[in-house]
């Protein structure tokens, strides 16, 4: 279960301000004014939890009175960090919360709500009435869409991430779209991509010596070995990619010229599709309402490009390359071939 950080913020300013006050109150008494007074239950265990999370990783200065058993500050000046828990950054918290739950299951998940939370701080105090916190259910004004993101095995995570973290190759069985079987993958890790609701492994393939992008959630039988590589200093996907069309990607790079009209016209050219990017007006062919364009770029990305100017079939068409042209075209043919 995700952690709802502001109101653990809530909680540990409430008895950083108890502590503070110097009246070395004993752990029960202190329980007992965070019902009352603050109006937050907790229990003996996640008490004694707080108190040694505030000492580990906020440096509180915590200890107990040897008579009393009270709890106090032995360095009287210090005042927990101010936590953002004002009403619009506990919304802007949320939100950030959501998003990230939409890429859970990374080994990474975990590491990252530890750094929201620590980046949730601010070095100076904050007085208790600043610290309200919206108690109406997860707002549902502002929400995150998209594809369905598959399950991935947790044992994939684990054996992933160790292989990146030791740079080792690993094996697997795979079968890709064009494929009619699977087949024995042996691949060196380079880095773990999220397109469209799906983690992508992006690996250079040993044996045929090429890069390639593996779906998480269709590999099977998946080994890490013994055997360890040098990480290339251009590995990074981003590096070798000129376009926007998500993580498929060719080593030939084309020139794309594109007709566009109506809504695809107005989608596409606010937006950066590839390298040298062009947009003028297709004089020739200005559509029905007169605002058609003609969109220009550079990219490696043919096969996600084809599948997105086909998607505008009614709105636009491929100018050039001819291997754009062509793929279209063949498209029209088996679409006419249906409706006959």
């Amino acid at each position: 279960m995700a952690v709802d950080f502001t109101e653990k913020a809530k909680r540990y300013q409430a008895i950083d301000e108890i502590i503070a006050s110097g009246r070395k109150l004993k752990w029960n008494q202190i329980i007992s004014e965070l019902g009352e007074k603050y109006n937050i239950k907790t229990s003996r265990t996640s008490f004694f939890r707080d108190i040694e999370e505030l000492c580990e990783k906020y440096a509180a200065p915590i200890d107990t009175d040897v008579e009393t058993n009270g709890y106090f500050y032995t360095d009287p000046q210090y005042r927990l960090p101010r936590f953002y828990t004002d009403e619009n950054a506990a919304k802007a918290a949320k939100l950030i919360k959501t998003l990230m739950d939409m890429v859970k299951g990374n080994p990474l998940y975990k590491e990252a709500q530890e750094v929201f939370e620590s980046l949730s701080i601010e070095n100076h105090d904050l007085a208790l009435e600043n610290i309200r916190i919206n108690k109406k259910t997860d707002n549902d004004r502002i929400i995150f869409v998209g594809a369905p993101n598959k399950e991935v095995p947790a044992e994939t995570w684990r054996v992933i991430a160790k292989a990146l973290n030791e740079n080792r190759i690993i094996t697997f069985d795979y079968q890709s779209l064009t494929d009619t079987k699977p087949s024995r993958r042996r691949v060196q890790p380079w880095q773990l991509i999220f397109d469209n609701g799906n983690w992508n492994l992006h690996a250079l393939d040993v044996v045929k010596n090429g890069r390639r992008r593996y779906t998480l959630s269709e590999i099977r039988n998946l080994e890490i070995t013994n055997e360890v590589f040098i990480l290339p200093k251009d590995y990074d996907f981003r590096i070798m990619t000129m376009g926007s069309f998500g993580c498929m990607c060719h080593d030939e790079k084309l020139d794309y010229k594109i007709h566009l009209h109506g809504y695809a016209a107005r989608y596409a050219k606010n937006r950066v599709w590839g390298e040298n990017q062009k947009v003028v007006a297709d004089k020739e062919n200005p559509g029905p309402d007169g605002d058609g364009i003609i969109l220009s770029f550079t990219s490696n990305q043919l096969f996600a490009i084809q599948r997105w100017v086909w998607q505008w079939a009614d709105e636009g068409w491929p100018i050039e390359p001819d291997v754009l042209v062509e793929d279209w075209k063949g498209k029209v043919r088996k679409v006419c071939g249906m409706m006959e």
